[in-house]
């Protein structure tokens, strides 16, 4: 049985390859995403190793607040530490190194480097130790000289003794490039800007900070191990509050930052491979179903020859994993290709790091293998146990009758599954948020289970408009569709799937910015926003640039706002929590932000303000008193001032006063403003600029253009979603071709007969197309229900993250929906060519 399986298999090459292809396309997702990331891991893994090869040990403060994703902010060390260890015996060479917010631009207001990578400010120290090396020009030395990355002096078409603006903390100042340097062989560091000082200028203007430096880099003098050295400086530096670490530590340590990062990428990425694959799995599903209809005779003449039911199920199971081993592997070879073209890509954009070598791991190939594989066979189950199932005197014909629209058992298990969907989503929305996965799975069950009950309804009330159309060919068309009403729903199903995501997507995305310009609109009542080019959320604008706002005779508020990290204690333990730091005397009258009890006039350097749903969780209410850790580990309690029912603006507000005498960075991320009466628009941005064309990384908008473009920015992340969900479409529009010539393929006599009775080739054509017409009609109003409920459903889970407004996007639904009819039938051209290609005089012998 195995030989005749295998002959069999390769007797239908077409079959076998039409059917791989939809593995192959989801499997090159897939892979895809595990050579990508596997590539990009190890780049930033021979970078970081590069850049601490000559580090043997490495100081910093052990004073450390640790945030949510990652984020941490870390007390700095007196730099008079860099003599005490360079003192210590085994030390060869100890150097300080401060790190912090610095853009560059050039001095026509050009910004240098691309949203997204950080924008770092630091020390070029000509060590052994230093990660950077100079490719042209001479360490800075002085207040006026810097040092850029290579990439940057590419990016601004910079080279030596030209001039640039730098913005940091503490403003903007000019400098003059006397050097371009490269960071441990790659032009710059993961695609970030750096401007590089001496020490004394980097700890005075990039962390404002003299005296003081992050951390110290230290060379061994070969002595000693690493771990020798690192027990040596712990014991001369103890009771400084310092945390030493060998080089590989600190290298791991950075490495596997990267790796926490790239988890979360792979994984989203991976969760839109899945849903490829699951669209793939109906088309896959379809074929093996049709196939086996289609070899009922086959099946009977084994079984009369003795052949058992397991033997022939076991027949169609060896078709399947060889169907999934070929789809595996050349998907795996498609997602290699995949993978270095997004690399080549980035490395062009200037994304990641200069050495990007790809990696192609072992693993990564037996997950696809074995994914590829698994899948097929299951859904190539069903489909094997009925092959099985056929008795050796039954249904000796070449087409299988499809009863499924009669399916009584068919209709009580949907109408089961939506029940389930009703429930969980009730659930969901009411309790626990993961019942919300259970309901939107038994949505999408429902819709396969009671795709053929409505196929056949649908493809009959199409039926008269394109009869009128297009005259028999349209009833033709029609017809075919409601008698094969499985295959019909299975096919559209996979559109419709693919639609319903895209729907969703757009459903959520139009109900964010809905959301968003509802939310500003009512809560921000000034009249001009300032903002950061770069909006990474990490660095901004100087916060001196609002009190310079303030001081104009125009303007009666300007308030800044930033982030920041404190550590706030919680039944004993302090944990690490984001605030939002601002100037509450100018906030009260540019944010109209709903108190449920206090207000901005409570708000100073000893209070805070409390989102409601965070004190109901912890029991706080007016006048509360909550104790709040700083980096340098002092401590001050505070006051609960107000309680404010809005998620837009975090958990906890602060006034910026709470960390006057700490060594924080302070930013504003967004400026508001607020003009006097009787100032008209143009004079209030007239004086507004003669402020900020000082920072060339300011941004200056109206409030409806800062509007606009805060809920604009959701375009992109839906481009991106809409990208990735871009193969899921292509997969199902691929399966509505491999059905329409598996279909062509079992009508090839009864396509005979009618040429033979006078049907032209361009009718016979026309027919198939139109068939894939009502096909995708079909998918396309699945889709749109199913991701309006899908987008509704989403919404309604995501309230109290400040999604208040449901919206729909009806231009993005009619486009997609269209798009993936005309997609359809043009995927039908090919099988409409062969249909009419019907061989009529062997319709007539067979007949």
């Amino acid at each position: 049985m195995f030989k005749i399986a295998l002959k069999s298999t390769l007797a239908r090459k077409g079959r076998l390859l039409l059917t791989a292809v939809a593995v192959i396309a989801g499997c090159a997702f897939l892979s895809g995403v595990f050579v990508f990331t596997d590539t990009i891991s190890g780049s930033f893994d021979r970078l970081f190793a590069n850049a601490y090869a000559k580090t043997d040990a490495f100081v910093r403060s052990s004073n450390v607040i640790e945030g949510d994703f990652g984020a941490e902010s870390r007390d700095r060390l007196p730099d008079s530490i860099v003599t005490q260890v360079q003192a210590i015996p085994g030390v060869s060479e100890a150097v300080g190194d401060v790190q912090s917010f610095a853009r560059l631009a050039t001095i026509d207001g050009t910004v240098i480097g691309q949203d997204g990578p950080p924008k770092y400010g630091g020390v070029f120290q000509a060590s052994g130790a230093s990660p950077w090396k100079l490719s042209d020009g001479r360490p800075a030395n002085g207040p006026t000289e810097v040092v850029i990355d290579r990439r940057s002096a590419k990016a601004g078409g910079l080279t030596l003794g030209d001039q640039v603006d730098v913005t940091t903390k503490q403003g903007v100042q000019r400098f003059t490039v006397v050097g371009i340097a490269k960071f441990a062989g790659s032009d710059t560091s993961g695609g970030a800007t750096w401007a590089l000082f001496d020490l004394d200028t980097a700890e005075r203007f990039v962390i404002g900070q003299p005296g003081k430096v992050d951390s110290v880099i230290v060379r061994s003098d070969g002595s000693i191990s690493d771990t020798e050295l690192q027990t040596r400086l712990q014991q001369s530096l103890a009771g400084k509050e310092v945390q030493v670490l060998t080089g590989a530590e600190i290298t791991k340590e950075n490495q596997d930052a990267i790796q926490q990062g790239l988890s979360f990428f792979t994984v989203f990425l991976t969760i839109f491979a899945a849903i490829s694959l699951f669209v793939g799995s109906f088309i896959i599903f379809n074929v093996f179903s049709i196939s086996a209809a289609q070899r009922q005779r086959e099946n009977a003449l084994l079984r009369a020859i003795g052949a058992s039911r397991a033997q022939v199920t076991r027949v169609l199971f060896i078709e399947a994993a060889t169907v999934g081993a070929l789809g595996g592997l050349l998907g795996f070879a498609g997602g290699v290709g995949l993978a270095a073209l997004i690399v080549k890509v980035l490395q062009a954009t200037g994304f990641g790091p200069s050495d990007t070598a790809l990696t192609v791991n072992m693993m990564a190939f037996v997950k696809t293998f074995v994914v590829g594989i698994v899948v097929t066979i299951l859904c190539a189950i069903a489909p094997a146990i009925r092959s099985g199932r056929v008795p050796p005197l039954a249904a000796l014909r070449d087409v299988a009758v499809d009863h499924s629209a009669l399916s009584r058992k068919r209709l009580v298990i949907g109408f089961v599954f939506l029940a389930v969907a009703g429930l969980g989503t009730l659930m969901g929305l009411t309790s626990s948020a993961g019942w919300l996965g259970l309901g939107i799975a038994a949505l999408f069950a429902a819709i396969v289970v009671l795709g053929p009950l409505f196929a056949a309804p649908v493809a009959r009330l199409l039926t008269t408009p394109l009869r009128a159309i297009r005259g028999v060919t349209g009833e033709i068309a029609g017809r075919n569709a409601a008698n094969s009403p499985k295959r019909t729903a299975l096919t559209a199903g996979a559109l419709g799937i693919g639609l319903a995501l895209l729907i969703g997507v757009s459903a959520l995305g139009s109900s964010v910015k809905s959301s968003i310009r509802d939310a500003i609109g009512t809560q921000f009542t000034g009249d001009f926003a300032i903002s950061t080019e770069d909006g990474n959320g990490f660095g901004g604008l100087p916060v001196k640039l609002s009190d310079e706002l303030n001081a104009l005779p125009q303007i009666d508020d300007a308030v800044g706002f930033g982030q920041n990290l404190i550590n706030v204690v919680e039944n004993g333990t302090p944990k690490g929590k984001a605030v939002l730091t601002i100037d509450p005397v100018h906030a009260k009258g540019l944010i109209a932000l709903p108190f449920v009890s206090g207000g901005w006039e409570g708000l100073d350097g000893n209070s805070i303000l409390v989102a409601k749903d965070k004190a109901d969780r912890d029991g706080l209410t007016l006048g509360s008193k909550l104790d709040v850790v700083f980096q340098d580990k002092s401590t001050r309690t505070v006051t609960v001032a107000g309680v404010f029912d809005s998620n837009n603006f975090g958990n906890l507000i602060v006034s910026r006063a709470l960390f006057d005498g700490q060594q924080t960075d302070l930013f504003d991320i967004q400026i508001l403003v607020g003009t006097k009466d009787g100032v008209s628009e143009a004079d209030a941005e007239a004086a507004i600029r003669t402020v900020t064309d000082a920072y060339p990384t300011s941004k200056v908008q109206t409030r409806e253009g800062f509007i606009d473009e805060t809920s604009k920015r959701v375009d992109g992340f839906l481009n991106f979603i809409y990208a990735l969900l871009g193969m899921s479409i292509f997969i199902a529009v691929l399966g509505i071709l491999i059905t329409m010539l598996l279909a062509v393929y079992e009508r090839r006599r009864e396509l005979g007969l009618v040429r033979a009775i006078g049907m032209t080739r361009a009718q016979v054509r026309s027919s198939i197309r139109w068939e894939a017409f009502v096909t995708a009609v079909f998918g396309a109003i699945m889709g749109v229900m199913l991701g309006l409920s899908l987008g509704w459903i989403v919404v309604q889970a995501l309230k109290d993250q400040g999604i208040a407004v449901f919206s729909i996007s009806v231009p993005s639904i009619v486009i997609f929906a269209l798009l993936g009819i005309v997609l359809a039938v043009l995927a039908a051209a090919y099988p409409a060519r062969k249909a009419a290609k019907a061989d009529i005089l062997d319709a007539i012998a067979t007949t």
